[in-house]
């Protein structure tokens, strides 16, 4: 089959998180089946076609507005970055689909990067779940709130999905979530877990940290209230308090999301520096995911403390590397580290049964050497990648049959080349009405309006006004606008000649990218 996985994240420059993981395992895992793959994906700062292990990657910037949705960005700036993101996506997959069509398109559900390719129905498409914007709404993660921007983001996520040919989840947890808020059967949902190359994640191999006699325990994540690294870090005073010989590696991002919208990690150091436990952990930033695997064989215990979590991949990893993982029960963790066997799950927001979970394995060698055994066969047996994309291509061969019989439902009647000009003129026109409501209305927004246009363009600013100044000195003593002097109509041709090179310029360099 030729499939185009499209995925705002990809390894490694824009590999934030479990999206892009998948995505590049199910790559590679569909190209070893010897299917035609090519990825469409984000670019950090330059869009290019790179070549990943055989799979063409094709990157992208986010799509550059004419109007550049300025006033979008400030009344929705979430529903703003779902339209540049998806639309520029879209732009790329339809070029390649019209030089050789795809016989499926994949997905995520997350802020809905399959709009186009559902609105449009221009091939069969898998939409994955991974963890939906109303989820985030229903249980305030990352500080969500009820807004009309996130509301807008959860509603155009919902017509994806219903829009579909063949929706799947990672776990059962998650498609009970969609189903429900879809009013959707719950068994339309296909479970097929989250793979992994078991070759690359193993036990055998180099490490990364240097050997010691102490136990270490490692975090792999963001630090975020999600993550549940808060409650790790409430523990360890707890945990060094009876067990001393022990260290702590947290590997993740810093955000902004604690409270006030400060650093989580100074809010962690704070924590650990008045609870006199701070020598006992080291901080290190995102590591890339071919380095992974060096750091889970340098671990002895492997904790994923989430709040919530569809699936977490750092639990997969480490049950591959053959390390046990202290995991929650807070989303789909437990369908993939099953209590006693490769691990052990805990409730979530727990400190202390965390610090106890912690506790049982760092005093008992034998349990961690027993789970560390399970938890590698486990990964084998169940999540390894060729597996997977082997049930995932059953689901597009379904999503190809439901498409041949259904493709007629389009929301989008037009060809599908020209869905990227309508989009732009569609919400261009919402940015210029908003804009100009706001300048009408608001005295303060003008004053913002005039000092942003006097830095971005100077001469032009000072053009116009002295235009505005003449033409009005001129009428003040009856002057008609065709009785104009010459100057001063040659000075507002000129004016217009310099916003129609601003707009052009900003199309061609639109175009461009």
């Amino acid at each position: 089959m030729r499939i185009c996985l499209i995925s705002r994240e990809y390894p490694p420059e824009t590999g934030f998180g479990g999206i892009a993981t998948f995505t590049r395992h199910l790559a590679m895992g569909l190209k070893a089946l010897g299917h035609d793959v090519e990825v469409v994906c984000l670019a950090k700062e330059v869009a290019r076609s790179l070549d990943d292990d055989g799979v063409p990657v094709h990157r992208v910037l986010p799509f550059a507005f004419k109007s550049k949705l300025a006033c979008v960005d400030r009344c929705m700036p979430y529903s703003k970055y779902l339209i540049c993101a998806s639309t520029a996506l879209w732009h790329k997959f339809a070029e390649l689909h019209d030089q050789k069509p795809f016989d499926v398109v994949d997905s995520p559900e997350l802020l809905a990067e399959g709009i186009m390719p559902a609105i449009t129905r221009a091939a069969p498409l898998v939409i994955r779940l991974y963890t939906p914007h109303s989820k985030f709404i229903a249980e305030k993660l990352h500080n969500v709130s009820a807004s009309f921007d996130h509301q807008n983001v959860a509603m155009i996520e919902r017509i994806a999905m219903l829009q579909a040919d063949v929706i799947t989840s990672p776990s059962t947890d998650l498609a009970q979530f969609v189903a429900n808020d879809l009013n959707f059967p719950l068994e339309n949902i296909a479970i097929v877990q989250n793979p992994l190359d078991t070759s690359v994640f193993c036990p055998e191999g180099e490490k990364a940290l240097p050997p010691t006699d102490k136990l270490r325990v490692v975090f792999v994540g963001r630090l975020e209230e999600r993550k549940g690294i808060t409650y790790l870090v409430e523990a360890i005073p707890k945990v060094v308090s009876q067990f001393k010989n022990v260290e702590f590696v947290i590997i993740g991002d810093d955000t902004a999301t604690a409270h006030g919208g400060t650093s989580v990690l100074a809010q962690l150091k704070d924590i650990l520096k008045r609870s006199g436990s701070e020598g006992h952990v080291t901080f290190i930033d995102r590591i890339a995911l071919s380095d992974l695997p060096k750091y889970y064989r340098s671990a002895d215990i492997s904790i994923v403390p989430s709040v919530y979590d569809n699936s977490p991949y750092t639990a997969l990893e480490a049950m591959s590397c053959g390390r046990p993982v202290i995991g929650t029960s807070g989303g789909g963790t437990k369908e993939y580290v099953l209590h006693g066997t490769s691990g052990l799950i805990i409730e979530p927001r727990d400190s202390e049964a965390i610090a106890a979970a912690l506790l049982s394995l760092l005093t008992d060698e034998k349990e961690r050497q027993r789970l560390s055994e399970r938890a590698r066969k486990r990964a084998v047996e169940a999540f390894d990648h060729k597996a997977i994309a082997a049930q995932t291509v059953k689901l597009y061969e379904q999503a190809a049959s439901h498409f041949a019989a259904t493709y007629k439902r389009s929301l989008y009647r037009h060809d599908f080349r020209r869905t990227t000009q309508d989009a732009v003129t569609y919400l261009d026109a919402l940015d210029k009405s908003l804009y100009d409501l706001l300048y009408q209305q608001s005295f303060r927004f003008r004053l913002s309006h005039w000092w942003h246009f006097l830095k971005a363009r100077p001469r032009l600013f000072l053009g116009k006004v002295a235009h505005r100044f003449l033409r009005t000195l001129y009428k003040s003593v009856g002057t008609k606008d065709d009785r104009m002097p010459a100057y001063v109509q040659k000075l507002e041709s000129s004016i217009r000649a310099k916003e129609v090179d601003s707009r052009e310029g900003e199309l061609a360099g639109r175009t461009d990218k």
